[in-house]
């Protein structure tokens, strides 16, 4: 993965700011960000949302009914 477009940084966006991509492509991914200002602009728009939703949801417990609803949908996998 050499030519990254735009389509495709988007793609892999959420893998990238996770840190779940192999190290070539984190660079290839990171090099396109530092010269796409549109991309950066997402990039940084994504990392922004992230900060202000673990500010806003630290230390909150989802409700217990919520809790039991989610085991229930995703198979008592939680």
């Amino acid at each position: 993965m050499t030519d990254i477009d735009c389509n495709a940084l988007l793609e892999r966006l959420w893998a990238y700011l996770d840190g779940e991509v192999e190290e070539t492509e984190y660079r290839h991914l990171r090099a396109h960000i530092a010269h796409c200002l549109g991309c950066k602009h997402h990039a940084d728009f994504e990392v922004r949302l992230r900060q202000i939703i673990q500010a806003k949801c630290r230390g909150e417990r989802a409700p217990a009914r919520l809790r039991e609803e989610l085991r229930r949908l995703l198979g008592n996998s939680l």
